[in-house]
C-alpha cells in the first residue's frame, strides 16, 4: 500500500542537476505503476501492475527482472514477469532479497481484515527460489498482524537485520520505520527507529546502503513536495537526517531510492512529470566532476612536475597520481563525494586537505601548495687568514629566488644561525662589520640551491672569511647649534690623561644616579654660580626650564669610551675647554650620562667630582 500526500513546492539549481542524472527507464517503464527497482543478479527486481481485462476497476500486480546492458549505466532489457508459485496474484508490493538470492522477503495482503474498518492490512512473508527458477511461497514472519500494516522490507547486505514500515503500535507517527534482527533461525522483535528518522508523517520504503546509510520516504514538512527522500546516517551513536534534495527529489512522489554497490548509481521510483506512466522507475548516477589537481610551490607558485598525489574516497577507494609535466593531476572522482587529497615531494613539507568533489571542480586548477622544507644553516665569521673571530658581525641571509633578506648578528663566539633555508632557492650570504652606524660590507658568500642539502641528513656549515676590519674611529660630538656645548671642530683637542687634579663637584663614585642627582640639586640650590651654569647647561640640552626640569630619571650610570672628543668642564668654576679623553684607567671613563631633548647628550664624570660634559649625536 503507498501512501501520498501533496506538499509545498521548492524549486532546484541547474548545478545539482549537473552533479547527478537521474533517467526514465523508459524500456521498463508502461502507463501503469512500475516502482520500486532493487538489485539483484546481472539486473533489477521491480513491481509492476497491469490491468486486468477481466475487471475494468481491477488490476494485476506482478514482480517483473530486467537484464542490465552492457552498453550504458541505464540500459535494460525489456522487463519480464517472473514465475511464481505464491498464493495472492495482487500486492506484492516491494521485494528485498537474501545475499544468496535463494530467498526474498515481500508485501503481501493479509486474508483477514482489519477489525476497525474491515480493510486488509499487508503482511511480509518470504518466498523460496525453486529449481525451475521460480518463486514458491515460504512462511509469514512472525511479527505479522491483521491489525496494522507490516510492509516495504529491506534486508541488510549480511541477511540479518530487517527494515519494514509500519503503523503498528509504540510508533510516533502515521507510517514508521522499524528494524528487526535475526536471532539464529528466528526474528527478535521489532524496534521503532525513532526520531529523527520517523515524524509525525509517514516514513516509507526503507533501504540500507553498504556504507550503513538508510533512506527513505517521508511526507514530513519542510520537503519539495509529496513524499521526498531522505537518507541518514550514524554519527557518534545517533541518526542524523538530511532531504536528498533535488533532482533526487521532486515536486511529485519520490521513493524507493536504493544505492548500487558502488554507492555513485542507483534506482528511485516517481510520478514526476515527463514520466510514461504514473509511477515510473529511474535510475540515478552521480556524474564524475570535472577536477583538475596542480602542485605548486608555496613561495614561488612554480609547478611540480612528479609531485606524488593520493585521492582517498568513501569506502576505501584510493587513487594514485604523479604529477604531469605542468604538475596537474585530473583525478577520476564523483560529485556528492568527499575526498582527502595528500600530496608530496622531496624537499616539501607534505600536505593534505579534505573537501567535497563540487570544491575542488569549482577551482580550475585547484592548486596544491607545497610548502619548501626549511632546513637549518650554521655559520661563523673569521678574519681572513687567521682563526680569529668576529662577534656582532652582521650577516645578511638574501634569497635571490624571492628577494627576502633576514639578518642575524653573530654571537660572542663568532657563530650564526639562519632557520628556514629552503630547498630549490638560491640565496647569498654578506657579512659586516664595523661599529653600529658605521656597518660596511666585508664579504660575500653564494649559496647556490644545488649547495643546500634538501634530504637533511646533514647541516649546511658557512664560514664567512672577513678582511682585517679598521679600527672605529673616535666619537666625536658636533652639537655645534647647541651654544655651551658648540665645538671648535678646526682645533686640535687636549689630551686628557687623568682627572685627579681638576675637582668640580667632588669624587662621585660612592653615588647612584638618584644620589648624583640630589647632590647637584643641593649645589644647585646652594650656589648662584652653581644654578647659573647648571641652566646653561640644562637649557642647552633642550630642557626650556634648565636644570629645574630634570629629575633623578634623567640620570643614569654609564662609561664613556676612550678616545671620545668634546667639550669638557674645565677648573676655575666651570670654564669650558675642548679636549680628547685618553684616561690611564677604567675610573675615570666612568660617569653619569643625562638624557638630553635635542640629542645633545650630557656625561658628568664621577671621578674626583670632575666635571666633563661631551655631546652626543
Amino acid at each position: 500500500m503507498l501512501l501520498f500526500l501533496t506538499l509545498s513546492v521548492a524549486a532546484f539549481s541547474q548545478a545539482e542537476l549537473e552533479e547527478v542524472s537521474v533517467t526514465n527507464i523508459r524500456v521498463i517503464n508502461t502507463p501503469h505503476n512500475d516502482f520500486v527497482a532493487v538489485p539483484y543478479g546481472e539486473g533489477i527486481m521491480y513491481n509492476s501492475y497491469a490491468k486486468d481485462n477481466k475487471c475494468d476497476t481491477c488490476s494485476i500486480q506482478s514482480l517483473k527482472f530486467a537484464s542490465k546492458q552492457a552498453d550504458g549505466d541505464c540500459s535494460f532489457s525489456a522487463g519480464v514477469s517472473v514465475p511464481n508459485q505464491l498464493e495472492a496474484k495482487h500486492n506484492y508490493g516491494a521485494a528485498t532479497f537474501a545475499p544468496d538470492g535463494e530467498m526474498m522477503i515481500l508485501s503481501q495482503n493479509n486474508t483477514t481484515p482489519r477489525k476497525s474498518d474491515r480493510r486488509k492490512t499487508m503482511k511480509l512473508t518470504t518466498s523460496i527460489k525453486s529449481d525451475q527458477n521460480s518463486w514458491v511461497k515460504g512462511e509469514d514472519l512472525p511479527f505479522n498482524s491483521n491489525e496494522f500494516e507490516t510492509t516495504h522490507p529491506f534486508l541488510s547486505a549480511d541477511g540479518q537485520t530487517l527494515y519494514f514500515a509500519s503503523d503498528r503500535p509504540g510508533g510516533i507517527g502515521g507510517m514508521d520505520i522499524w528494524k528487526v534482527t535475526k536471532q539464529g533461525e528466528t526474528w527478535g522483535t521489532p524496534m521503532n527507529l525513532g526520531a529523527p528518522i520517523n515524524s509525525p508523517g509517514n516514513e516509507l520504503f526503507p533501504a540500507i546502503s553498504a556504507t550503513g546509510a538508510l533512506s527513505y520516504s517521508s511526507n514530513r514538512a519542510g520537503g519539495l513536495g509529496g513524499l521526498d527522500l531522505y537518507t541518514a546516517t550514524m554519527e557518534n551513536g545517533a541518526w542524523t537526517t538530511a532531504n536528498l534534495g533535488a533532482p533526487f527529489n521532486s515536486m511529485a512522489d519520490d521513493l524507493g531510492y536504493v544505492e548500487n554497490a558502488d554507492g555513485e548509481s542507483g534506482y528511485l521510483t516517481s510520478n514526476r512529470a515527463g514520466g510514461q506512466g504514473e509511477d515510473d522507475i529511474y535510475c540515478w548516477k552521480v556524474n564524475k566532476a570535472p577536477v583538475i589537481l596542480a602542485v605548486e610551490d608555496a613561495n614561488t607558485s612554480k609547478r611540480l612536475p612528479g609531485a606524488d598525489i593520493n585521492v582517498l574516497g568513501p569506502v576505501g577507494s584510493a587513487l594514485a597520481y604523479v604529477a604531469d609535466g605542468n604538475g596537474g593531476a585530473e583525478p577520476d572522482i564523483t560529485y556528492r563525494r568527499k575526498y582527502k587529497v595528500t600530496a608530496e615531494k622531496e624537499g616539501y613539507l607534505p600536505w593534505e586537505g579534505e573537501m567535497t568533489a563540487k570544491e575542488l571542480a569549482m577551482a580550475d586548477p585547484y592548486i596544491i601548495p607545497l610548502i619548501p622544507r626549511g632546513y637549518t644553516l650554521n655559520g661563523d665569521v673569521k678574519i681572513l687568514g687567521t682563526e680569529t673571530i668576529v662577534p656582532g658581525s652582521k650577516i645578511v641571509l638574501h634569497n635571490l629566488t624571492t628577494g627576502e633578506k633576514r639578518e642575524a648578528i653573530a654571537d660572542e663566539n663568532g657563530n650564526f644561525k639562519f632557520e628556514n633555508i629552503y630547498c630549490f632557492e638560491d640565496y647569498e650570504l654578506i657579512a659586516y662589520d664595523g661599529t653600529e652606524g658605521n656597518m660596511r660590507e666585508s664579504a660575500k658568500y653564494p649559496l647556490p640551491a644545488s649547495a643546500i642539502d634538501c634530504s637533511g641528513e646533514k647541516e649546511t656549515v658557512v664560514p664567512l672569511k672577513i678582511p682585517v676590519p679598521p679600527p672605529p674611529p673616535p666619537p666625536v660630538c658636533a652639537c655645534n647649534d647647541a651654544g655651551i656645548l658648540s665645538l671648535p671642530l678646526d682645533a686640535t683637542p687636549k689630551r686628557i690623561h687623568t682627572l685627579g687634579s681638576r675637582p668640580e663637584f667632588g669624587n662621585s663614585h660612592n653615588l647612584d644616579a638618584a644620589g648624583f642627582f640630589k647632590k647637584l640639586t643641593d649645589r644647585y640650590n646652594r650656589s648662584a654660580r652653581d644654578k647659573k651654569y647648571l641652566d646653561e647647561v640644562f637649557t642647552a640640552m633642550g630642557y626650556a626650564n634648565g636644570f629645574a626640569d630634570a629629575s633623578e630619571y634623567t640620570f643614569s650610570e654609564t662609561v664613556i669610551p676612550n678616545g671620545m672628543t668634546g667639550n669638557m668642564g674645565y677648573t676655575k668654576r666651570h670654564r669650558i675647554q675642548y679636549v680628547q679623553l685618553n684616561a690611564r684607567n677604567d675610573r675615570d671613563l666612568q660617569a653619569f650620562r643625562v638624557s638630553s631633548v635635542n640629542a645633545c647628550d650630557v656625561y658628568f664624570m664621577k671621578t674626583c667630582g670632575n666635571l666633563f660634559f661631551f655631546c652626543n649625536n
